[in-house]
Order: C-alpha cells, then sequence, then structure tokens
C-alpha cells in the first residue's frame, strides 16, 4: 500500500496516518511505500510517532520503502531530526548540515534505557533558556519542566515490562524529540514508546480492569495512582500534569483508542475511538503565556 503524508505532520495527522496503515498493522499487506512528496514541517508530536510506527511495521516483516522525499528545505529538516536514519531508510539530504539550527532542538533519539542521558538532559535545559524570562523561564519551573520529563522517561520501563508481557523485547524501543519554536514561544517534547500501553501495563494479569483506555489513562494520572499491579509507584504522569495546571502549556497523553489532553488549569478534554496505537504517545509543550 502507499502512504501519503501532506502538510504539517502533527499529532492529528498521525492520527489519520494510522488508521490508513491498518491493512499493514493488521497484516493484511506486507509492503508500504511512504509518500513524502506532500510533507510539510513536522512537530515531535507527529514525527516521532511517525518514525515509531514505520519501526513497529517493519519489527513485524512489513517491508517499508520511502518513494518520494519532501521539497530540498523540508527534507534537510527531516535529516536535522534524525528521521530517515531512525526508521532505516536512505535520503538524499544526507550532506545537509545537521548543526543547522543547533541548540533548538533534541534530534529523534532511541531510549536506551528509562531516563534522560545527561546530553539530552543539557539539550533540554537549553531548550528552556531561550523562553522568554519571566514566563515559565525561571531555575525552578525550568527544574520542574525537566524533572516531570524525566519521569515520563522513566515510565517507559512500565512499557516494557517483561514480567507483564514476555514479548515485550521483540517491541520497537521508545523515542524521544524536542523542539524550540521561537516565534510561538514554547518548548515540545514527545516520548512515544510502541510498548504495552497504559491499560495493559497497569493491569499487569488482571485483564479488563479498567474498562477502557480512557480509564487508565485517568486513573494513570491520579496521584500514586491505585491499579491491580502496584500501590502507583509511578508519578511521571501526574508530574507533567501537575506541571501544566501550574505554569501553563499542553500535555497530550495518547495511549489504545484514546487521547486526553490538559491546556493549563483549565481543564481536559478527551477523545475516544481513534485508531488503536498499542503503546503510548505523551507531548507535553511548555510555553510563554
Amino acid at each position: 500500500m502507499r502512504l501519503a503524508v501532506t502538510g504539517d505532520l502533527n499529532a492529528g495527522v498521525f492520527d489519520a496516518l494510522l488508521h490508513h496503515c491498518q491493512p499493514c498493522i493488521q497484516g493484511q499487506d506486507q509492503q508500504l511505500a511512504l509518500d513524502l512528496s506532500g510533507a510539510e514541517w513536522g512537530s515531535p508530536s507527529g514525527l516521532v510517532p511517525l518514525a515509531s510506527l514505520i519501526r513497529t511495521l517493519k519489527s513485524r516483516d512489513v517491508v517499508v520503502s520511502v518513494d518520494a522525499y519532501p521539497d530540498e528545505s523540508v527534507c534537510g529538516y527531516y535529516c536535522r531530526m534524525n528521521f530517515f536514519e531512525t526508521i532505516g531508510a536512505d535520503s538524499p539530504c544526507r550532506d545537509a548540515k545537521r548543526q543547522s539550527g543547533e541548540g533548538r532542538f533534541i534530534e529523534i533519539t532511541e531510549l536506551r534505557l528509562p531516563q534522560i542521558e545527561a546530553e539530552n538532559r543539557t539539550k533540554l535545559t537549553g531548550l528552556l533558556q531561550r523562553l522568554p524570562k519571566g514566563v515559565e523561564a525561571t531555575e525552578v519551573s525550568r527544574n520542574s519542566f525537566i524533572d516531570a520529563c524525566g519521569e515520563v522517561v522513566s515510565n517507559t520501563r512500565h512499557a516494557y515490562n517483561g514480567a507483564v508481557d514476555a514479548n515485550v523485547a521483540n517491541l520497537s524501543p521508545a523515542l524521544i524529540q524536542a523542539q524550540f519554536y521561537p516565534r510561538l514561544g514554547k518548548v515540545e517534547f514527545c516520548v512515544c514508546d510502541a510498548g504495552l500501553g497504559i491499560k495493559r501495563s497497569m493491569e499487569g494479569e488482571h485483564r479488563d480492569y479498567f474498562g477502557t483506555h480512557l480509564a487508565a489513562i485517568t486513573a494513570a494520572l491520579a496521584y500514586r495512582n491505585q491499579g491491580p499491579m502496584e500501590d502507583g509507584a509511578g508519578l511521571g504522569l501526574a508530574a507533567l500534569e501537575s506541571y501544566v495546571k501550574k505554569n501553563g502549556g499542553v500535555l497530550r497523553i495518547r495511549s489504545g483508542d484514546a487521547l486526553r489532553v490538559q491546556r493549563g488549569s483549565r481543564g481536559a478534554s478527551s477523545t475516544q475511538e481513534l485508531p488503536s496505537w498499542d503503546g503510548t504517545i505523551v507531548t507535553v509543550e511548555g510555553r510563554a503565556t
């Protein structure tokens, strides 16, 4: 099948692409031709999940090829974000300057351990330094944002819990990316895993403890959440939600067929019955308000 990516690649576009990829996901088609000729700029909330999707399909023996590339400037951006290398594809912008825009992003990176490595922690600190002074840029708020992101990265260990599913060793590892947008005055950080998903990882062998994926997300956001697997030691999502409510920004949590979005202290919205993603995608925006 052919998958055409058009316009800016963001979270909404990823959901549409996930829907179109169902024949490959369900094993009905073993070939995927990626058409990026109409693709424009991408954000972490779109680039990271798409890279994870492609890696997941390839792990299931789907043959993935890039048949058409974006125009030169967009292609150079995808290259700097490490997109082509991450999905194992050749790129016509192989010689692009990888240092262009240095200090404004963390390229797509595979998580080797469930923690933010020192180099990326330093880079994330640098991105937050670029936010306007006095608005989410104090030393306390920067450390709070980084610590919250670190908790979410740490929580990916639950997504690959071999005690829940012995097959997790065969799943595609988690990916992260971050980007600073000077015109918008925001930093976007995304963690995407192809693991068990929030519902499965919290239920363990107690299947259907949570009636829906949205119910599991809501439970995971509760401070020291209570689930059948443990006494709520994981505080990653709760820490991020607390940060967003206090400092502003946006928190998006996508797992299974559900999406929950927290926008500052104004409350949350949710959606169900989306194309199902087995893992979890967490995106947080720290912004000037």
